[in-house]
């Protein structure tokens, strides 16, 4: 989910504000209206979620949720009534998680975790000189218990499997896998892992290169700066970008990004309730300002992805093959709240520099190109275009 740093996202707020507060419940059938309540009175603010509190204390036949639980079950309610998909409160293990994802550095082992569609937890990637790999852990195992905790007593949440398995620097870790239908322990100890969210290599053109953004995070836009000058060193004359499957990050590493290939000027406008529109502009110091691009993108293109995408298309740097992108425009801001649980609060919108709303519409490529099994179509047309390209400017020389 994206954020706007400029807005002094997590900051704590609401301290306090919902101690001693239980969820509160609403009954549709198989209730007794209990007529010996006394006077009623019209109930105000958090009052009335404490009258409920009484009431189940008193009255229910199981035993209640702990406290905590039934606070974060309050505040959950309330934020959902807002009706917006991306306004939400997010519990402390989520909310840690998230932050880990979003700075590109956590404590962990060193280790990619997918969902299969099996529903196993599977080790698609380990880093080399991390625990993971030290200790032994392959690609193609399946996650069976984190510290002898089962997988299945985690739930069915990468979240709640990812919080596990990250902790504080410096802390020991035994990481229970089945490899071959053997299971194994392998203990290990967390270090800060810094997660790389760019990747880079030339293509079968010589003369392009290619680089995949898979998120946006604070060191997202150092990342691109290497892997242009590594892309130039090789002999790259043009780039591919991929979005493609990037539902985006923090708002800030995609200005950062945009910063690289477009020379100067308005990259981002924000519209805020009762304020004038804000310009997010960019230096002229880029890296890559006169290489052609071509950005892939498709329906799992979102947000910061495709204020990226936007831009560079707007102002006339690159075109867009694949497919329509997801369309979301809207900025959350995120406040970290007391017990380090977050609240995600939709506060603006964006706009791509000519004015174009990306909410609800998404970015309609240049280049349609539906995917093909077996092969990357997108890709491939990128390179066809670039090809052309470069043979045009070779030609006019």
């Amino acid at each position: 989910m994206d954020t706007d740093n400029s807005s002094n996202v997590w900051q704590a707020v609401m301290r306090g504000a919902v101690l001693g507060i239980a969820l509160g419940a609403a009954f549709v059938a198989g209730y007794v209206v209990n007529e010996g309540l006394g006077q009623r009175q019209q109930p105000t603010s958090y009052a009335l979620l404490q009258e409920a509190e009484q009431l189940l204390d008193a009255h229910y036949l199981r035993d209640l949720p702990a406290t905590e639980d039934r606070i974060h079950g309050a505040v959950g309610g309330m934020v959902s009534a807002v009706e917006d998909p991306y306004t939400v409160f997010v519990e402390p293990r989520n909310a840690e998680v998230d932050e880990g994802n979003l700075a590109g550095r956590f404590g962990g082992i060193g280790a990619v975790i997918t969902l299969d569609e099996t529903g196993q937890f599977v080790i698609t990637r380990v880093y080399p000189d991390n625990p993971a790999a030290e200790a032994g852990v392959r690609s193609g195992d399946i996650l069976r218990a984190v510290d002898g905790q089962s997988i299945e007593s985690l739930g069915a949440e990468m979240n709640a499997v990812l919080a596990a398995i990250r902790g504080d620097v410096g802390d020991p870790l035994t990481l229970t896998v089945e490899r071959d239908g053997e299971i194994r322990d392998y203990e290990m100890v967390r270090v800060e892992v810094l997660v790389p969210a760019v990747f880079w290599e030339m293509t079968d053109n010589p003369s392009v290169g290619y680089i995949h953004i898979t998120r946006f995070t604070d060191r997202s836009p150092d990342e691109v700066v290497e892997a242009i000058a590594d892309l130039k060193a090789q002999g790259a004359q043009a780039l591919v970008i991929d979005l493609r499957g990037n539902g985006g990050g923090l708002v800030d590493a995609a200005v950062g990004i945009l910063d690289e290939f477009v020379t100067g000027g308005v990259v981002l406008i924000e519209e805020r309730k009762g304020m004038q529109p804000e310009e997010f502009t960019v230096s002229r110091r880029g890296t890559a300002l006169e290489l052609p691009l071509v950005v892939l993108v498709n329906g799992g293109t979102a947000s910061s992805s495709e204020i990226v995408a936007g831009a560079l298309r707007d102002r006339g740097r690159a075109v867009l093959v694949g497919q329509q992108t997801f369309g979301k425009g809207s900025v959350q801001l995120i406040f970290e709240l007391s017990d380090g649980s977050s609240l995600h609060v939709t506060n603006a919108e964006w706009l791509t520099p000519d004015g174009n709303r990306i909410e609800g519409a998404g970015l309609v490529p240049d280049v349609l190109v539906e995917p093909v099994e077996g092969i990357d179509a997108e890709l491939q047309a990128a390179l066809d275009y670039l090809n052309e390209t470069l043979q045009v400017a070779d030609t006019s020389e």
